[in-house]
């Protein structure tokens, strides 16, 4: 089984032009036809506006208060891109995510072809690319992506300074720039994420001296140079410390913080975040112990390290969601990589080898199929509204599982991957237009927050009780005022000028009938799980006589 590419430098440059085509669809595609969807997407969209438009670039803020979540470096890109382009938009917010899951493949090639071979790299980075979890935050205003491109980076530089004394010293020093970036932008974890691989990979080797050789001392001074000048200076800013170095990691890790999940939450949710590719998983691991050879297995334990390490990590954490598990991702495609790569090469000579592809392959056919047929089904007997957005996705579906199926008949495993690889594409893409048209007034605030801006004066503060979004801050072009206390409401309510209040439903439903002063539903939206209502102390002069108003007495 041959490459298509072939393998000479015409050949590299075609694997590449290969990924950067696929990247397309896969990340960037009507990336900004989306609008904001909470959570986290709106807060970083709106630190951008208020680093562009009010110049909070050293010290970022998000609807007006010190923002001290999360390092400025993820922000700092989509606000010079923003800049470039004259406004924040949901695009210039975005494109951060894509362009670094794009530089996150094209670095996962160069790591697996320095691993394995060339096909093995290549094989990874279409994995990677079309892993479910990696296409939806290279497509999600979120930091995630960005920490993971350079954890990957600094490890395939390592990598090569470990494998090739001659560039060693140039290598190892290379290292510490995404080490710093990566600080710059999640903080120290993007030190001890590849940290905890490098130390177990030399431990398990046993090359314990080896510590010695990394550059520690002058690494760390070009660490320094990237990190400290922000660091110092919010660390006397006030506003900023305890939250950038105590909550955010130390709480977030060791203590009760949001999300809190059990220890084995990771092993229920990562197999369905990578399918199809996990189900080639348990080929890489029964080749570790029993069919490769021994320089092989020193190589397949780089991978394996790298997720099984950060695996744990991440599980000791009390705090847990999908997203901090993404670092992983580049390390298991590179073990389903190396799987592809060893069974095209001994496709007609090992059956173990083509059973490692063949299996899983027909397996996710199978539920492919499955998917296929019941989706429309699924939508007649319950949302009969979808029937026209699901149909074609039904005939990808089945288009991608015969042409796989044939290919794999005649033995043209190699052609059956890549099928799988462009079906994904093509649902991606697909899926990003008419999906995202049909949810995005469901899941987005910004029709509501349009119909806010009909009624409240310019320069007027939103208030919001009992709930607040930073999408709400965004898109009405205004600073949000937001309280849990009912007095400060029965203030606002007691205004003699027109008050509006965002608030839920379920608040609104709570308070109501011991409220002291009379509520005007003006308007109310489903958004994102639940209704959002819009509320004032007086009737809405576009609708005297507003359905589901209350007034107590």
């Amino acid at each position: 089984m041959n490459d298509v590419c072939g393998s000479n430098r015409r050949a590299e440059l075609c694997r590449l032009l290969f990924l950067l085509v696929l990247a397309y669809p896969l990340f960037f595609y009507m990336a900004g036809d989306r609008y904001i969807w909470s959570p986290d997407e709106d807060e970083y969209a709106l630190v951008n506006r208020e680093m562009v438009e009010d110049g909070h670039w050293i010290f970022p803020t998000a609807n007006g208060e010190p923002y001290s979540i999360k390092p400025p470096f993820f922000n700092w890109i989509g606000s010079l891109i923003s800049l470039a382009n004259g406004e924040v938009t949901e695009a210039t917010s975005r494109l951060p995510s894509a362009i670094a899951a794009t530089a996150g493949i094209i670095i996962l090639y160069l790591l697996g072809k320095a691993l394995f071979s060339y096909r093995a790299g290549f094989l990874a980075a279409l994995v990677l690319a079309t892993s479910p979890l990696y296409v939806n935050f290279a497509r999600w205003i979120q930091i995630n992506m960005l920490s993971t491109m350079l954890l990957t980076a600094t490890l395939l530089f390592f990598y090569w300074g470990y494998t090739n004394e001659k560039r060693r010293n140039l290598a190892y020093l290379l290292m510490y720039i995404p080490m710093g970036l990566g600080t710059l932008n999640m903080g120290p974890v993007n030190v001890v994420m590849p940290g905890i691989v490098i130390a177990l990979y030399l431990f398990l080797l046993k090359d314990y001296s080896h510590i010695f050789q990394l550059r520690i001392g002058r690494g760390l001074l070009i660490y320094l140079l990237i990190v400290a000048p922000w660091y110092v200076a919010v660390n006397l800013h006030e506003g900023y410390s305890y939250n950038l170095f105590i909550k955010t990691n130390l709480t977030r890790f060791f203590g009760h913080f949001a999300h809190a999940r059990p220890f084995y939450y990771y092993v229920l949710t990562t197999p369905l975040y990578f399918l199809p590719w996990t189900l080639y998983l348990p080929g890489a691991i029964v080749a570790y112990f029993s069919h490769v050879r021994e320089d092989e297995k020193r190589k397949l334990l780089f991978p394996l390290i790298w997720a099984a390490g950060l695996f744990v990590f991440f599980s000791l954490s009390r705090t847990k969601r999908s997203e901090y598990l993404l670092p992983i991702f580049p390390a298991l495609a590179l073990l389903v990589g190396f799987v592809l790569d060893r069974a095209f090469l001994n496709w007609r000579k090992s059956v173990f080898w083509r059973r490692c592809v063949m299996r899983p392959t027909y397996l996710f056919l199978v539920g492919l199929i499955v998917i296929g047929l019941g989706l429309p089904i699924y939508a007649w007997l319950n949302a009969p509204d979808w029937i026209p957005v699901l149909i074609p996705i039904s005939l990808i579906v089945v288009m991608c599982v015969v042409i796989s199926a044939v290919f794999l008949a005649k033995d043209r495993g190699y052609a059956a991957i890549v099928t799988v690889v462009l079906f994904a594409a093509g649902v991606v893409a697909y899926g990003s237009d008419v999906v995202v048209g049909k949810v995005n007034d469901v899941k987005s605030a910004r029709s509501f927050c349009l119909k806010i801006e009909e009624r409240i004066p310019p320069g007027e503060k939103l208030k919001m009780f009992q709930f607040y979004r930073p999408v709400y801050a965004y898109y009405t072009l205004r600073l949000v005022e937001h309280t849990e206390d009912p007095a400060v409401l029965q203030e606002w309510f007691s205004s003699q000028e027109r008050a509006y209040i965002v608030t839920k439903e379920k608040v609104y439903l709570k308070i109501k009938e011991a409220f002291p002063l009379p509520i005007y539903i003006i308007y109310r939206q489903w958004i994102d799980h639940r209704y959002v209502l819009l509320l004032s102390n007086r009737p809405d002069d576009r609708s005297p006589e507003p359905a589901g108003s209350f007034r107590k007495g």
